[in-house]
């Protein structure tokens, strides 16, 4: 890639209940590409239709390594991640606990529920019980440090009223961990805000 803005492909992750083909994901893209991206750069995933998105994100954490590692050959790059909501969850599976920390460079988190949210208690399928507060997932992904290799930025705004954003930080001081709290958009408009864009953008 030309190093005007990022050097990196970039893989947009949704979340739960989620699907790429929604038109905030197209924002997104815009706007990377108006950062100087190419259209093959940067490209969304998609878990399956709108609604029907309610799986482990365990489970989502393999097709995010599989596009993750199709992107690095085809680019012979590592590769940033930007996701939302629970698909935050699923990329830090894949850096942490899957190998996935050798082929990503920055992984940005929208509105994920790092330490749980309140209202997946009312959510029984498998992504929401994984992201119940002290979930047997969410103690072993936290169990231990992130790897230092890959810089984390986890954002969360205070009109969020799904996760709050004390449940959206990162529970870890560590030098490549940056938690940044805005003021704005709700939890689906984390994505395509461009005030919230810009505070992660430059990082990539």
């Amino acid at each position: 890639m030309e190093s005007g803005r990022g050097d990196e492909p970039v893989l947009l992750v949704h979340g739960y209940g989620d699907t790429g083909a929604t038109p905030w994901w197209r924002t997104l893209e815009r706007r990377f590409l108006a950062r100087g991206y190419p259209d093959d750069a940067v490209e969304t995933l998609s878990f399956g239709a709108p609604g029907l998105t309610l799986g482990s994100p365990r489970r989502y954490a393999r097709h995010i390594g599989e596009r993750v590692e199709a992107l690095r050959d085809e680019y012979d790059s590592r590769v940033d991640i930007v996701a939302h909501s629970m698909g935050g969850l699923g990329a830090r599976w894949y850096v942490e606990r899957a190998g996935g920390a050798a082929f990503v460079d920055d992984l940005v988190t929208l509105g994920t529920p790092h330490q749980g949210a309140t209202l997946a208690f009312t959510q029984p399928t498998p992504g929401g019980r994984d992201m119940t507060p002290d979930s047997s997932f969410l103690r072993t992904l936290n169990g231990r440090r992130p790897p230092r290799g890959v810089t984390y930025t986890a954002v969360g705004s205070e009109a969020d009223s799904l996760v709050a954003p004390d449940r959206a930080a990162l529970p870890f001081e560590a030098r490549n961990v940056t938690n940044v709290r805005v003021s704005g958009p709700g939890h689906m408009g984390l994505v395509s805000d461009a005030a919230v864009f810009d505070r992660y953008a430059g990082a990539l």
